[in-house]
Order: structure tokens, then C-alpha cells, then sequence
């Protein structure tokens, strides 16, 4: 896992106030980015490597960076230099470095990183930093990114192939609407112990070795790892049984008159002795979030189950999973604040809107998405890995039935949704063939490459 931070800036003054020396991270920082540079230009015939120069700590680094790298151009875009910009570019004068006076022809280079704006910078960029970045975006050349794309969250903004977070992950970065801005992230590191720069972490972004799966003895039967039910309609219903039962349920039965797979049992009703349920999927008739059976099993609601204020009567339960994306979850938001928050408002501020919803309730909640959410009070994790794969319907489905099986083996509603979003979103990444061809019965099929 990966720790996530909201203002990474108050970790700088944490290890600065420990006693290091800010000198020390700033060359490191530099270091880093260096080395990560060194690395991509391999990949070049003699790489021409441009710097786009700002005037503060984030420009620091890169000048850092060009001393190291030596064969490098850099260009300032004519911002207001602070002290540490002045002795960074000072330092590289007297190695004989010459800035470009004039604005260069951007498509003549390989590699072009962006040191312009850090984190801290909230102002609407001006006409002529747009154009450039209008014309970098463009090219053709590797675009990198120091600490953040300068213009992130703001009206335009440095389209980056990679981001390099130096010393800790900003939440901003992990927003939807960013993925697209923020490429393949990566962290530096600052030189330093983490207990001299990490503070206790705010969240987490999980990666391939934090899964956790179910795990069959060897002396095990089914009856071990749970008798899931499923209440949804005939093609909704059978890809979430079918999820529940490659996940590793060992028993699953769908609450439905049919289904399209003979491994899936069908059932009247709901029976007491189911160890989880999964309901909503396709679901017409929700009287059944009035059935007292509910009460004491583990839960998954999903889909349909958002269309019902009766949903609400769940929402102080610790064994409760909600998994909605973002079109059901501003339905969640009316229902639970009375607002009406739109779709972009919400893709815009998911962090802030999920935590919102944590901060009152106890369940858990998945918020699906490019970087899918899942929070339970104030822990809570990201998942990142998701693809355009999953843009299809049914992938959902398939996912609320994962988080059952996992609920019906024992998992905590935490850990199952955290382990269900992960594995779900790593069987579509393996996904090698066309990605329009991707589908929900696959993803159910991939299920066997965790």
C-alpha cells in the first residue's frame, strides 16, 4: 500500500522541523527526478530533453535535476523566481548552464518535463502558459510531470504520460477526472526515513500485493466458505452468482424464477442460513429491503437497491456494502442529505463527497469509478487500476458478487470490499486482447488468473 495525503506540503515542514535540512530534500527530490529521466531516455536514440521552468520549490527540483542530467535544454516561462530558484539557478551558471532566451519548437524533443507549478497553485493559468501547454500536449514527445501536471484541477492543465510525486501521493492525483491528466504515477523518494517525513497517512492506495483472497485447505468442504445469496433478475443476478462462485463461494443460489448458468441453484426466497447476500441487481420488485431476514447476515447492495428509500435503514450497519457508481450514488446523496448533486459535481470532488457519507454513517461504501473509493469512517483506500474494460454492463454485477463471497468466507465488509474492487480491477488490466471486447462473462472467466 501506498500512503495518500491530501496537503503533502505540511510533511515537507514536518521533516524540515525534525531537522533535515530543506537543502537536503530539495536534492534529492531532484535526484530522483533525474534518475527516473536517466531511465526513460533509454528507450530514445540520444534523447533531447526539454525542462519548462516555473519560478518556485517546483522548478527547484528540476533545476536539481538538470544538473545531474547535464545534456538537457530548460526554458523559463518568465514567473516570479523565489530565493530558492535564484541560488538553484545560480548553482547551475557557474557549471556553465545557459537557459533558452526563446521559446523553443517543442516537437524537436523527446522528453519534456514539466517543473512549472506545484501543488499550491490555485490561480487560472494565463493565455501564454495555456498555448504552450497547447502545443506540448501535441507532441509527440514523453511528457513528465514533477510532483503534480501543473494546472490540475483547473480550467487546462500539462497532459502527463507519468507523474512523479515527490516523497508522498497527493489525493488529488487519484480524483476521476484526473486519470487521464496524471498518467503512470510514480513516487520519489526523498532520501529520508519515513518517520522523519510520513505522518500517519490519510489513505491508502492499494497495489497487486495487498491482495488477499480466499484460500482453500486441503481438508476443506463447501459448507466452509459460505452459502451466498443472490436476489436479482435472470442476467443481472447469474453474472453476480457467477462472480460470488469463481470468487470462491461454496455454495451461491439465486432468488429468481431462472438463470443462465447450471451452476447457479435457484431459490424462492432468501433463507436464514445464507452466510451473505448480494440484492439489487436488476431487481424490480425491492419490497424485499422490508424482509426481516435481513436483519442479522452480512449485506451487498447494489443498483436498484438506490431507488429505494428503504436503503436508508441499512446505512448504520457495520456488515453493509454499498457499491455505487456515480449515477447511483447521487441518488444516495438526495436520499441521505436531501441535495441534489450532480454527476460532474460528484466526479469532481469524489473524496470529498465520500467522506461526507462516511463521516455519518457506518457502512461501508464502494464508490465505482476509474479510481474506485471504498471507505468505512475514517479509513479509507483506492483503487486505481481500473480500465475502460470495465465500462460495460455487468462488471458491477459481477463485483457485488465478489464482495459477497468474500463476506460469506469470513472477510470483514472492509477487507472484502477492499480485496473484491482489487482483484476485479487487476483480472481486467490482464485483459490483452481488443478492450471493446471485454465483457462481464470474461471478467468472470478471469477470475481463475488471480
Amino acid at each position: 500500500m501506498k500512503a495518500i495525503y491530501n496537503n503533502s506540503q505540511i510533511l515537507d515542514q514536518y521533516a524540515i522541523d525534525n531537522g533535515l535540512n530543506e537543502d537536503i530534500l530539495l536534492e534529492n527530490a531532484g535526484i530522483s527526478l533525474a534518475r527516473l529521466i536517466k531511465k526513460e531516455k533509454k528507450k530514445f536514440n540520444k534523447a533531447k530533453i526539454l525542462f519548462l521552468l516555473g519560478g518556485g520549490n517546483n522548478a527547484c527540483d528540476a533545476l536539481v535535476a538538470i544538473r545531474h542530467l547535464k545534456k538537457c535544454k530548460a526554458f523559463k516561462l518568465g514567473f516570479k523566481e523565489n530565493e530558492n530558484f535564484k541560488k538553484q539557478s545560480r548553482i547551475l551558471e557557474n557549471y556553465g548552464f545557459k537557459f533558452l532566451k526563446k521559446e523553443p519548437k517543442f516537437n524537436k524533443f523527446d522528453i519534456i518535463i514539466d517543473a512549472v507549478f506545484g501543488s499550491g497553485f490555485k490561480r487560472n493559468l494565463d493565455t501564454k502558459t495555456i498555448n504552450i501547454f497547447k502545443k506540448v500536449n501535441s507532441s509527440k514527445a514523453l511528457k513528465i510531470a514533477c510532483d503534480i501536471p501543473s494546472g490540475l484541477g483547473i480550467e487546462f492543465c500539462f497532459k502527463a504520460d507519468i507523474t512523479l510525486c515527490m516523497g508522498a501521493l497527493r489525493e488529488i492525483l487519484l480524483e476521476d477526472f484526473t486519470k487521464e491528466f496524471v498518467g503512470k504515477i510514480k513516487i520519489a523518494s526523498l532520501g529520508v526515513s519515513n518517520k522523519k517525513f510520513i505522518k500517519e497517512a490519510q489513505g491508502y492506495l492499494l497495489n497487486k500485493k495487498d491482495l488477499n483472497i480466499i484460500k482453500r485447505r486441503v481438508n476443506s468442504n463447501k459448507v466452509h466458505f459460505g452459502h451466498i445469496y443472490i436476489a436479482g433478475n435472470e442476467s443481472a443476478g447469474t453474472l453476480a452468482a457467477l462472480g460470488a462462485l469463481n470468487f470462491g463461494a461454496g455454495l451461491v443460489s439465486l432468488v429468481a424464477q431462472k438463470t443462465f448458468s447450471p451452476l447457479i441453484m435457484l431459490k424462492d426466497k432468501i433463507e436464514s442460513k445464507a452466510s451473505a447476500i448480494a440484492l439489487g441487481m436488476g431487481l424490480e420488485n425491492l419490497d424485499i429491503l422490508k424482509d426481516d431476514i435481513l436483519n442479522n447476515i452480512p449485506l451487498v447492495l447494489d443498483a436498484n437497491c438506490f431507488l429505494s428509500e428503504n436503503l436508508l435503514n441499512f446505512l448504520q450497519r457495520k456488515d453493509v456494502v454499498l457499491t455505487p457508481h456515480p449515477k447511483e450514488f447521487s441518488r444516495l446523496l438526495k436520499l441521505c442529505f436531501q441535495e441534489d448533486i450532480t454527476i460532474d459535481t460528484i466526479q469532481k470532488n469524489r473524496f470529498f463527497y465520500a467522506k461526507k457519507f462516511a463521516n455519518t454513517f457506518e457502512c461501508v461504501l464502494l464508490l465505482k469509478g476509474a479510481n474506485s473509493i471504498i471507505i468505512q469512517k475514517d479509513q479509507f483506500f483506492v483503487v486505481n487500476l481500473g480500465t475502460p474494460n470495465l465500462a460495460k454492463g455487468g462488471s458491477g454485477d459481477v463485483l457485488s458478487g465478489m464482495i459477497a463471497a468474500l463476506l460469506g468466507a469470513n472477510f470483514s465488509p472492509l477487507e472484502a470490499a477492499k480485496n473484491a474492487c482489487l482483484a476485479h480491477a487487476l483480472v481486467a488490466k490482464k485483459y490483452k486482447f481488443n478492450e471493446n471486447s471485454f465483457d462481464a462473462l470474461k471478467l468472470v472467466k478471469g477470475l481463475k488468473c488471480i
